[in-house]
Protein backbone atom coordinates (compact mmCIF):
# COMPACT_ATOMS: atom_id res chain seq x y z
CA UNK A 1 0.00 0.00 0.00
CA UNK A 2 1.84 3.05 -1.16
CA UNK A 3 -0.29 5.66 0.63
CA UNK A 4 1.06 6.67 4.14
CA UNK A 5 -1.35 7.56 6.51
CA UNK A 6 -2.07 8.37 10.35
CA UNK A 7 -5.30 8.01 11.40
CA UNK A 8 -8.25 7.45 8.64
CA UNK A 9 -11.75 6.16 9.54
CA UNK A 10 -14.22 4.02 7.34
CA UNK A 11 -17.55 2.93 8.07
CA UNK A 12 -18.26 -0.52 6.57
CA UNK A 13 -21.33 -1.02 7.85
CA UNK A 14 -25.00 1.20 8.46
CA UNK A 15 -24.80 4.33 9.63
CA UNK A 16 -28.08 5.93 9.33
CA UNK A 17 -29.77 3.19 10.32
CA UNK A 18 -30.05 0.40 12.93
CA UNK A 19 -28.40 -2.61 11.05
CA UNK A 20 -24.67 -3.92 10.42
CA UNK A 21 -22.12 -1.94 12.90
CA UNK A 22 -18.68 -2.00 11.84
CA UNK A 23 -16.49 0.40 12.05
CA UNK A 24 -13.00 0.85 10.40
CA UNK A 25 -10.02 2.70 12.04
CA UNK A 26 -6.32 2.94 10.53
CA UNK A 27 -3.78 3.96 12.88
CA UNK A 28 -0.80 4.45 10.10
CA UNK A 29 0.64 0.73 9.76
CA UNK A 30 -2.01 -0.49 11.94
CA UNK A 31 -5.84 -1.53 11.60
CA UNK A 32 -8.70 -2.07 14.14
CA UNK A 33 -12.35 -3.49 12.81
CA UNK A 34 -15.15 -1.81 15.59
CA UNK A 35 -17.97 -4.33 15.82
CA UNK A 36 -18.87 -7.04 13.15
CA UNK A 37 -22.98 -7.31 12.58
CA UNK A 38 -25.22 -8.16 10.51
CA UNK A 39 -27.97 -7.04 9.21
CA UNK A 40 -31.13 -9.07 9.79
CA UNK A 41 -33.43 -7.32 7.72
CA UNK A 42 -31.71 -8.31 4.31
CA UNK A 43 -31.07 -11.36 2.43
CA UNK A 44 -27.64 -12.84 3.82
CA UNK A 45 -24.98 -11.61 2.20
CA UNK A 46 -26.45 -8.59 1.85
CA UNK A 47 -26.63 -7.92 5.20
CA UNK A 48 -23.03 -8.15 5.74
CA UNK A 49 -20.78 -5.25 5.91
CA UNK A 50 -19.01 -4.21 3.12
CA UNK A 51 -15.59 -5.72 3.89
CA UNK A 52 -13.98 -5.68 0.40
CA UNK A 53 -13.47 -2.16 1.30
CA UNK A 54 -10.58 -3.14 3.21
CA UNK A 55 -9.12 -5.49 0.41
CA UNK A 56 -6.07 -3.51 1.07
CA UNK A 57 -5.77 -2.31 4.43
CA UNK A 58 -4.30 -4.01 7.82
CA UNK A 59 -7.39 -5.51 10.26
CA UNK A 60 -4.83 -6.41 13.62
CA UNK A 61 -8.04 -6.33 15.58
CA UNK A 62 -11.10 -6.65 15.80
CA UNK A 63 -13.06 -5.25 19.33
CA UNK A 64 -16.60 -6.12 19.77
CA UNK A 65 -19.05 -4.09 22.06
CA UNK A 66 -21.69 -6.12 23.11
CA UNK A 67 -23.56 -9.47 21.59
CA UNK A 68 -27.21 -8.16 19.72
CA UNK A 69 -26.89 -9.77 16.01
CA UNK A 70 -26.24 -6.25 14.47
CA UNK A 71 -22.96 -6.30 16.57
CA UNK A 72 -21.75 -9.50 16.13
CA UNK A 73 -23.68 -11.66 13.14
CA UNK A 74 -20.84 -11.44 10.67
CA UNK A 75 -17.73 -12.06 13.37
CA UNK A 76 -17.57 -15.45 11.69
CA UNK A 77 -17.35 -13.57 8.49
CA UNK A 78 -14.92 -11.31 9.26
CA UNK A 79 -12.50 -13.59 10.42
CA UNK A 80 -12.35 -15.67 6.96
CA UNK A 81 -11.46 -11.90 5.47
CA UNK A 82 -8.66 -11.09 8.53
CA UNK A 83 -7.55 -14.06 9.51
CA UNK A 84 -4.58 -12.71 11.65
CA UNK A 85 -6.85 -10.28 13.59
CA UNK A 86 -6.64 -10.26 17.23
CA UNK A 87 -10.42 -10.66 18.42
CA UNK A 88 -11.34 -8.50 21.78
CA UNK A 89 -14.14 -8.41 24.13
CA UNK A 90 -15.23 -9.01 27.59
CA UNK A 91 -15.86 -12.71 29.55
CA UNK A 92 -19.54 -12.00 28.94
CA UNK A 93 -19.66 -10.56 25.57
CA UNK A 94 -17.58 -13.76 24.58
CA UNK A 95 -20.04 -16.43 26.39
CA UNK A 96 -22.97 -14.73 25.10
CA UNK A 97 -21.25 -14.52 21.27
CA UNK A 98 -20.94 -17.97 21.22
CA UNK A 99 -24.74 -18.84 22.59
CA UNK A 100 -26.30 -15.77 20.25
CA UNK A 101 -23.98 -17.11 16.64
CA UNK A 102 -25.01 -20.79 17.25
CA UNK A 103 -28.60 -20.25 17.86
CA UNK A 104 -29.20 -17.43 14.87
CA UNK A 105 -28.08 -20.52 12.57
CA UNK A 106 -30.62 -22.53 13.99
CA UNK A 107 -33.20 -19.65 13.46
CA UNK A 108 -31.72 -19.79 10.07
CA UNK A 109 -32.32 -23.62 9.89
CA UNK A 110 -35.16 -23.19 10.83
CA UNK A 111 -37.11 -20.32 8.53
CA UNK A 112 -35.38 -22.01 5.05
CA UNK A 113 -36.98 -25.61 5.99
CA UNK A 114 -40.40 -23.67 7.19
CA UNK A 115 -40.45 -21.80 3.53
CA UNK A 116 -38.90 -24.78 1.53
CA UNK A 117 -35.62 -22.93 0.63
CA UNK A 118 -32.37 -24.31 0.42
CA UNK A 119 -30.42 -23.68 3.65
CA UNK A 120 -26.94 -21.66 2.47
CA UNK A 121 -26.06 -19.63 5.75
CA UNK A 122 -22.79 -17.46 6.01
CA UNK A 123 -20.86 -19.53 8.17
CA UNK A 124 -21.11 -23.35 9.26
CA UNK A 125 -21.81 -24.34 13.50
CA UNK A 126 -18.28 -26.23 12.81
CA UNK A 127 -16.23 -22.80 12.18
CA UNK A 128 -18.41 -21.29 14.60
CA UNK A 129 -16.58 -24.24 17.32
CA UNK A 130 -12.90 -23.38 15.15
CA UNK A 131 -13.26 -19.93 15.91
CA UNK A 132 -13.95 -20.06 19.58
CA UNK A 133 -10.87 -19.94 20.94
CA UNK A 134 -9.72 -16.87 19.13
CA UNK A 135 -11.54 -14.42 21.69
CA UNK A 136 -9.66 -13.02 23.88
CA UNK A 137 -11.59 -11.64 27.17
CA UNK A 138 -10.57 -8.29 29.68
CA UNK A 139 -12.49 -7.13 32.05
CA UNK A 140 -13.83 -3.47 32.26
CA UNK A 141 -11.23 -0.65 33.04
CA UNK A 142 -8.36 -3.10 32.65
CA UNK A 143 -5.95 -1.74 29.58
CA UNK A 144 -3.99 -4.30 27.42
CA UNK A 145 -1.87 -3.72 24.41
CA UNK A 146 -2.69 -4.76 20.64
CA UNK A 147 -0.71 -8.71 21.60
CA UNK A 148 2.34 -9.33 18.59
CA UNK A 149 2.10 -5.11 17.51
CA UNK A 150 2.87 -3.79 20.90
CA UNK A 151 5.64 -1.13 18.48
CA UNK A 152 2.25 0.03 17.24
CA UNK A 153 1.77 1.62 20.44
CA UNK A 154 -2.35 0.67 20.74
CA UNK A 155 -3.88 0.32 23.65
CA UNK A 156 -7.59 -0.75 24.43
CA UNK A 157 -9.83 -0.14 27.32
CA UNK A 158 -13.03 -1.62 27.91
CA UNK A 159 -15.76 0.50 29.94
CA UNK A 160 -19.39 -0.95 31.32
CA UNK A 161 -21.79 0.88 28.85
CA UNK A 162 -24.81 -0.55 30.79
CA UNK A 163 -26.64 -1.57 27.55
CA UNK A 164 -26.81 -5.48 27.95
CA UNK A 165 -24.80 -8.10 30.28
CA UNK A 166 -21.00 -7.69 28.82
CA UNK A 167 -21.54 -4.50 26.97
CA UNK A 168 -18.72 -2.26 26.40
CA UNK A 169 -17.94 1.01 25.02
CA UNK A 170 -13.66 1.04 24.16
CA UNK A 171 -11.12 3.67 24.59
CA UNK A 172 -8.30 3.39 22.14
CA UNK A 173 -4.93 5.32 23.36
CA UNK A 174 -2.56 5.75 20.00
CA UNK A 175 0.52 8.70 20.80
CA UNK A 176 -0.83 10.54 23.30
CA UNK A 177 -4.46 10.66 21.41
CA UNK A 178 -7.63 9.50 22.88
CA UNK A 179 -10.52 7.75 20.75
CA UNK A 180 -13.81 6.73 22.49
CA UNK A 181 -16.57 4.44 21.08
CA UNK A 182 -19.53 4.01 22.79
CA UNK A 183 -21.35 1.22 21.45
CA UNK A 184 -24.35 1.39 22.38
CA UNK A 185 -24.89 2.79 25.58
CA UNK A 186 -27.50 3.66 28.53
CA UNK A 187 -26.24 5.78 31.11
CA UNK A 188 -28.65 5.63 33.77
CA UNK A 189 -29.60 2.04 35.99
CA UNK A 190 -31.89 -0.30 34.48
CA UNK A 191 -33.51 -3.18 36.59
CA UNK A 192 -30.58 -4.94 36.81
CA UNK A 193 -27.43 -2.89 34.94
CA UNK A 194 -25.96 0.07 36.37
CA UNK A 195 -25.38 2.89 33.96
CA UNK A 196 -22.63 2.92 31.93
CA UNK A 197 -18.83 3.98 33.13
CA UNK A 198 -16.88 6.47 31.11
CA UNK A 199 -13.55 7.35 30.31
CA UNK A 200 -11.89 11.11 31.13
CA UNK A 201 -12.16 13.98 28.13
CA UNK A 202 -11.33 12.10 24.57
CA UNK A 203 -10.20 13.83 21.20
CA UNK A 204 -12.84 11.94 18.99
CA UNK A 205 -15.93 10.81 20.18
CA UNK A 206 -18.03 7.59 17.99
CA UNK A 207 -21.28 7.78 19.38
CA UNK A 208 -24.66 5.91 19.18
CA UNK A 209 -27.93 8.32 18.24
CA UNK A 210 -30.46 5.95 18.54
CA UNK A 211 -33.20 7.76 20.18
CA UNK A 212 -31.97 10.72 18.84
CA UNK A 213 -35.41 11.67 17.21
CA UNK A 214 -37.13 10.42 19.67
CA UNK A 215 -38.83 13.19 21.90
CA UNK A 216 -41.08 11.46 24.07
CA UNK A 217 -38.16 9.40 25.33
CA UNK A 218 -36.54 12.25 27.32
CA UNK A 219 -39.64 12.73 28.71
CA UNK A 220 -40.05 9.48 30.22
CA UNK A 221 -39.63 9.33 34.32
CA UNK A 222 -38.83 5.53 34.90
CA UNK A 223 -40.69 5.22 38.79
CA UNK A 224 -43.65 6.80 36.66
CA UNK A 225 -43.60 4.25 33.54
CA UNK A 226 -43.05 1.61 36.59
CA UNK A 227 -45.93 2.31 38.14
CA UNK A 228 -48.42 2.70 35.22
CA UNK A 229 -46.85 -0.76 34.34
CA UNK A 230 -47.90 -2.38 37.84
CA UNK A 231 -50.92 -0.95 37.32
CA UNK A 232 -52.58 -2.22 34.07
CA UNK A 233 -50.56 -5.57 34.67
CA UNK A 234 -52.46 -5.86 37.78
CA UNK A 235 -55.94 -5.07 36.63
CA UNK A 236 -55.72 -7.89 33.43
CA UNK A 237 -54.05 -10.46 36.15
CA UNK A 238 -57.11 -9.58 38.26
CA UNK A 239 -59.55 -10.55 35.86
CA UNK A 240 -57.58 -13.68 35.32
CA UNK A 241 -55.80 -12.65 32.35
CA UNK A 242 -52.86 -13.95 30.60
CA UNK A 243 -50.23 -10.81 29.89
CA UNK A 244 -47.97 -11.70 27.41
CA UNK A 245 -44.48 -9.88 27.06
CA UNK A 246 -42.93 -10.22 23.85
CA UNK A 247 -39.29 -9.18 24.70
CA UNK A 248 -35.55 -9.57 23.21
CA UNK A 249 -33.96 -12.90 24.52
CA UNK A 250 -30.73 -10.82 25.14
CA UNK A 251 -31.05 -7.92 28.05
CA UNK A 252 -35.10 -7.27 27.93
CA UNK A 253 -36.29 -10.75 29.13
CA UNK A 254 -33.66 -10.37 32.16
CA UNK A 255 -34.71 -6.89 32.77
CA UNK A 256 -38.31 -7.73 32.71
CA UNK A 257 -38.13 -10.06 35.03
CA UNK A 258 -36.10 -8.45 37.56
CA UNK A 259 -39.00 -5.30 37.07
CA UNK A 260 -41.69 -8.19 38.15
CA UNK A 261 -39.90 -9.79 40.77
CA UNK A 262 -39.31 -6.73 42.63
CA UNK A 263 -42.90 -5.61 41.99
CA UNK A 264 -43.84 -8.36 43.46
CA UNK A 265 -41.59 -8.32 46.37
CA UNK A 266 -43.34 -4.80 47.36
CA UNK A 267 -46.93 -6.45 46.10
CA UNK A 268 -47.47 -4.23 43.72
CA UNK A 269 -48.74 -6.77 41.26
CA UNK A 270 -50.41 -9.98 42.60
CA UNK A 271 -48.13 -12.98 43.19
CA UNK A 272 -49.21 -15.14 39.83
CA UNK A 273 -46.83 -17.76 37.77
CA UNK A 274 -44.35 -16.01 35.61
CA UNK A 275 -42.95 -18.23 32.70
CA UNK A 276 -40.54 -17.75 30.54
CA UNK A 277 -40.90 -19.31 26.72
CA UNK A 278 -38.30 -19.60 23.96
CA UNK A 279 -34.66 -18.65 23.60
CA UNK A 280 -34.56 -16.28 26.43
CA UNK A 281 -34.23 -19.39 29.03
CA UNK A 282 -30.64 -19.93 27.96
CA UNK A 283 -29.61 -16.22 27.99
CA UNK A 284 -31.14 -16.05 31.39
CA UNK A 285 -28.34 -19.50 32.69
CA UNK A 286 -25.78 -16.73 31.23
CA UNK A 287 -26.99 -14.14 33.23
CA UNK A 288 -27.20 -16.25 36.42
CA UNK A 289 -23.95 -17.26 35.77
CA UNK A 290 -21.80 -14.31 34.65
CA UNK A 291 -23.47 -11.29 36.53
CA UNK A 292 -22.46 -11.71 39.87
CA UNK A 293 -18.87 -11.27 37.99
CA UNK A 294 -19.41 -7.66 37.36
CA UNK A 295 -21.74 -6.59 40.07
CA UNK A 296 -21.02 -8.63 43.47
CA UNK A 297 -24.18 -7.56 45.05
CA UNK A 298 -26.24 -10.26 42.35
CA UNK A 299 -27.41 -13.56 43.64
CA UNK A 300 -25.75 -15.67 41.55
CA UNK A 301 -29.19 -17.76 40.42
CA UNK A 302 -31.63 -15.47 40.98
CA UNK A 303 -33.71 -15.07 37.62
CA UNK A 304 -33.89 -18.98 37.76
CA UNK A 305 -35.44 -18.87 40.91
CA UNK A 306 -37.97 -15.58 40.04
CA UNK A 307 -39.63 -17.79 36.94
CA UNK A 308 -42.14 -20.32 37.80
CA UNK A 309 -41.47 -23.07 35.07
CA UNK A 310 -41.09 -23.10 31.21
CA UNK A 311 -44.01 -22.63 29.03
CA UNK A 312 -44.01 -24.74 25.77
CA UNK A 313 -46.18 -24.01 22.33
CA UNK A 314 -48.45 -26.51 22.87
CA UNK A 315 -49.72 -25.85 26.43
CA UNK A 316 -53.03 -24.23 26.75
CA UNK A 317 -52.82 -20.66 28.25
CA UNK A 318 -54.45 -20.32 31.35
CA UNK A 319 -54.52 -16.71 33.72
CA UNK A 320 -53.65 -15.86 35.59
CA UNK A 321 -50.18 -15.73 34.70
CA UNK A 322 -47.43 -13.55 33.36
CA UNK A 323 -45.72 -14.96 29.81
CA UNK A 324 -42.58 -14.00 28.54
CA UNK A 325 -41.82 -15.15 25.28
CA UNK A 326 -39.06 -14.22 22.32
CA UNK A 327 -39.58 -12.64 19.81
CA UNK A 328 -39.80 -9.35 20.57
CA UNK A 329 -40.93 -8.51 17.44
CA UNK A 330 -43.79 -11.11 17.42
CA UNK A 331 -42.07 -12.75 14.41
CA UNK A 332 -43.95 -15.61 12.31
CA UNK A 333 -42.76 -18.58 13.23
CA UNK A 334 -41.96 -17.36 16.63
CA UNK A 335 -42.90 -18.78 20.32
CA UNK A 336 -44.42 -15.06 21.07
CA UNK A 337 -46.23 -15.11 17.86
CA UNK A 338 -48.34 -18.51 18.59
CA UNK A 339 -48.81 -17.29 22.23
CA UNK A 340 -50.35 -13.90 20.34
CA UNK A 341 -53.03 -16.09 18.17
CA UNK A 342 -54.09 -17.63 21.19
CA UNK A 343 -54.67 -14.48 23.44
CA UNK A 344 -56.13 -12.91 20.42
CA UNK A 345 -59.42 -13.16 21.32
CA UNK A 346 -60.29 -12.86 24.79
CA UNK A 347 -60.52 -9.55 26.81
CA UNK A 348 -59.38 -10.43 29.87
CA UNK A 349 -55.53 -10.93 28.28
CA UNK A 350 -53.33 -8.56 27.51
CA UNK A 351 -49.94 -7.76 25.00
CA UNK A 352 -47.64 -5.38 26.61
CA UNK A 353 -44.66 -3.98 24.91
CA UNK A 354 -41.73 -3.09 26.53
CA UNK A 355 -39.32 -2.41 23.78
CA UNK A 356 -38.36 -1.93 20.05
CA UNK A 357 -40.72 -3.38 17.19
CA UNK A 358 -39.94 -2.48 13.52
CA UNK A 359 -43.24 -0.80 12.32
CA UNK A 360 -43.41 -3.54 9.57
CA UNK A 361 -43.62 -6.74 11.73
CA UNK A 362 -46.90 -8.22 13.56
CA UNK A 363 -45.43 -6.15 16.93
CA UNK A 364 -44.80 -3.18 14.97
CA UNK A 365 -48.59 -3.69 13.56
CA UNK A 366 -50.29 -4.39 17.36
CA UNK A 367 -48.54 -1.59 18.55
CA UNK A 368 -50.06 1.17 16.16
CA UNK A 369 -53.36 -1.00 16.97
CA UNK A 370 -53.72 -2.03 13.15
CA UNK A 371 -55.74 -4.62 13.78
CA UNK A 372 -57.61 -5.39 10.57
CA UNK A 373 -54.18 -6.48 9.11
CA UNK A 374 -53.66 -8.20 12.56
CA UNK A 375 -57.16 -10.27 12.42
CA UNK A 376 -56.13 -11.84 8.91
CA UNK A 377 -52.34 -12.73 9.78
CA UNK A 378 -53.16 -14.09 12.96
CA UNK A 379 -56.23 -15.68 11.74
CA UNK A 380 -58.28 -14.37 13.98
CA UNK A 381 -62.43 -13.30 13.45
CA UNK A 382 -61.58 -10.72 16.30
CA UNK A 383 -58.69 -8.75 18.26
CA UNK A 384 -60.01 -8.24 21.83
CA UNK A 385 -57.02 -8.43 23.62
CA UNK A 386 -55.68 -5.28 25.64
CA UNK A 387 -52.26 -3.91 23.89
CA UNK A 388 -50.47 -1.13 26.20
CA UNK A 389 -46.54 0.29 24.71
CA UNK A 390 -44.24 0.53 27.84
CA UNK A 391 -41.07 2.72 27.30
CA UNK A 392 -38.61 0.74 29.01
CA UNK A 393 -35.03 1.15 26.83
CA UNK A 394 -31.58 -0.15 26.95
CA UNK A 395 -30.86 3.24 25.06
CA UNK A 396 -29.39 6.31 26.14
CA UNK A 397 -32.52 9.10 25.08
CA UNK A 398 -31.04 12.12 23.33
CA UNK A 399 -30.33 14.45 26.11
CA UNK A 400 -28.46 11.75 28.24
CA UNK A 401 -26.26 11.64 24.99
CA UNK A 402 -25.64 15.43 24.84
CA UNK A 403 -24.52 15.02 28.94
CA UNK A 404 -22.30 12.54 27.42
CA UNK A 405 -20.55 14.46 24.62
CA UNK A 406 -20.39 17.67 27.60
CA UNK A 407 -18.27 15.17 29.66
CA UNK A 408 -16.33 13.79 27.54
CA UNK A 409 -14.89 16.71 25.23
CA UNK A 410 -14.33 15.64 22.46
CA UNK A 411 -12.69 17.63 19.50
CA UNK A 412 -14.54 15.80 16.91
CA UNK A 413 -17.71 13.88 17.21
CA UNK A 414 -18.75 10.88 15.07
CA UNK A 415 -22.59 9.88 15.35
CA UNK A 416 -23.86 6.47 13.73
CA UNK A 417 -26.40 3.94 14.57
CA UNK A 418 -29.58 6.34 13.96
CA UNK A 419 -32.09 7.02 11.65
CA UNK A 420 -31.61 10.38 9.22
CA UNK A 421 -33.63 12.25 11.69
CA UNK A 422 -32.08 10.80 14.56
CA UNK A 423 -28.72 11.74 13.56
CA UNK A 424 -29.18 14.97 12.12
CA UNK A 425 -30.94 16.22 15.45
CA UNK A 426 -27.69 15.32 17.53
CA UNK A 427 -25.79 17.04 14.83
CA UNK A 428 -27.54 20.32 15.03
CA UNK A 429 -27.87 20.24 18.92
CA UNK A 430 -24.31 19.21 19.93
CA UNK A 431 -23.08 22.98 19.59
CA UNK A 432 -25.31 23.93 22.71
CA UNK A 433 -23.03 21.84 24.31
CA UNK A 434 -19.94 21.83 22.71
CA UNK A 435 -19.56 25.04 20.97
CA UNK A 436 -16.08 24.15 19.09
CA UNK A 437 -16.72 20.67 18.57
CA UNK A 438 -16.71 19.35 15.24
CA UNK A 439 -19.78 16.88 13.93
CA UNK A 440 -19.25 14.23 11.15
CA UNK A 441 -22.43 12.36 10.21
CA UNK A 442 -20.50 9.96 7.60
CA UNK A 443 -21.22 7.88 5.18
CA UNK A 444 -21.31 4.11 4.72
CA UNK A 445 -18.21 3.59 2.75
CA UNK A 446 -16.23 7.22 2.36
CA UNK A 447 -13.27 7.42 4.05
CA UNK A 448 -12.34 10.20 6.66
CA UNK A 449 -8.73 11.48 8.01
CA UNK A 450 -9.31 12.11 11.61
Amino acid sequence: MSERVRLKYCPVGAVSEIGASAHYLQFDRWGVLLDAGLDPHHALQDGVPAYDLLYDRPVNAILITHAHLDHIGSLPVALQRFPRARVYMTPATAELTEVMLHHYLHVQRKQAMERWQPYRPLYSEEYLDMIRYLFQSFDYEAPFWLHGYEESGLRFTFYDAGHILGSAGVLIEWRGRRLFYTGNVRLSAQFILKGARLPDSVDVLITEATYGADAEAETIRRSAEVKRFARHLSERLRMGGVVLLPVFALGRTQEMLMLLHRLRQKNQIPAVPIYVAGFGLAINRLYDRMLHKIYPEYHRGQLRTITFGRWSRGRHLRGPAILISTSGMLLPGSASFDFARQLAEDARNAIFFVGYADPETPGGLLREKKFEALKELFQVDRLECGVEVFRFSAHAHRRELLKLIKRLQPSQIILTHGEKPALQWMAEHIPDVLPDGQVLIPESGTWYDL
